[in-house]
């Protein structure tokens, strides 16, 4: 009876998270790293390599063209720089649900400096932003081909950001990309969102980010409740740290938006080391299938 009752209980587990996936589809984590790779490929994306810049945003743009229901590249000039924000919409076929709004954000940017190296005389190099940058990117752009094939409930957005990584060089502030966003569409207020930075570690670790905490409460609680069902170690219940990030200027805007992002950083965070061999297909697949859950489960 108990072998039998254990059996039970396994099944039931197991079938949970093939129902999940029977929504949507599953997030293919290799799909995911290869994105990363590609990313990588173009060099730093960074203002003073307009070549990678123009390769990356022709990158994103030519693969969200002919998935998305609606694609806008937005220029924008803030803090005596520019840059491009890239905004993709997957508007749901229900009617009923036509109000009804998420969106998901990343930077594509990458850091112009390794201010974290340890030698002195490498701290002026680029990271390479595989992690920090990259693997955001890659997780909407792998959402993206899933609500193209599967037409979400409700409508997302996934939005791409440029120049989060440019804080604390030459004073200026991080998330300038964000911050330009919220301030010229100010008509935009989705019910909430999910701002995913840095996932793809071999060893990730998300705790839940205190400003997420403390002004977004619901949607926290919704996104673990659902990574624990699905067995998602790589979301920690521990709590984490106030984090800057392109969360803030929608929180400002009373916008409920989470950062998902790995704490304590890794070793090679803001380095020369931010390469492709430190990510894990599993950890994308993971921080996949929980946001592919949030938007799926919102009907």
């Amino acid at each position: 009876m108990i072998k039998i009752l254990l059996f039970v209980i396994v099944l039931a587990s197991s079938c949970i998270t093939f129902a999940d996936s029977q929504l949507h589809g599953t997030f293919d984590g290799d799909k995911a790293l290869a994105h990363i790779n590609k990313q990588v490929s173009f060099g730093p994306r960074t203002l003073d390599n307009p070549k990678a810049k123009a390769e990356t945003l022709s990158f994103i743009r030519d693969y969200l063209q002919p998935l998305a229901t609606k694609l806008t590249v937005q220029p924008f000039s803030a803090n005596g720089i520019s840059g491009n924000n890239v905004w993709a919409s997957f508007i749901s076929p229900k009617p009923n649900t036509r109000n009804q709004r998420i969106m998901f954000g990343a930077h594509w940017d990458s850091r112009p400096i390794s201010e974290q190296e340890s030698d002195s005389s490498k701290q002026h190099l680029p990271t390479p932003g595989a992690n920090d940058g990259g693997s955001g990117v890659a997780v909407l752009l792998e959402l993206a081909r899933i609500f193209a094939a599967n037409p979400p409930p409700i409508n997302v957005d996934l939005v791409f950001f440029d120049l989060e990584d440019m804080g604390n060089i030459d004073n200026l502030p991080f998330a300038i990309g964000a911050r330009a966003f919220v301030k010229r569409n100010r008509f935009y207020r989705p019910s909430g969102g999910v701002i995913v930075d840095m996932v793809c570690d071999k060893n990730l670790t998300i705790p839940q980010e205190l400003y997420s905490k403390t002004q977004a409460t619901e949607l926290v609680n919704k996104l673990w409740t659902i990574a624990a069902r699905q067995k998602a170690t790589v979301f920690s219940k521990t709590q984490g740290t106030y984090i800057q990030d392109d969360h803030l200027p929608f929180l400002e805007a009373n916008i409920p938006v989470v950062d998902l992002i790995h704490y304590p950083f890794p070793d090679y965070w803001h380095t020369s080391e931010d390469t492709p061999d430190k990510c894990s297909s599993d950890s994308l697949r993971q921080v996949g299938n929980v946001l592919l859950s949030l938007v799926y489960e919102s009907s």
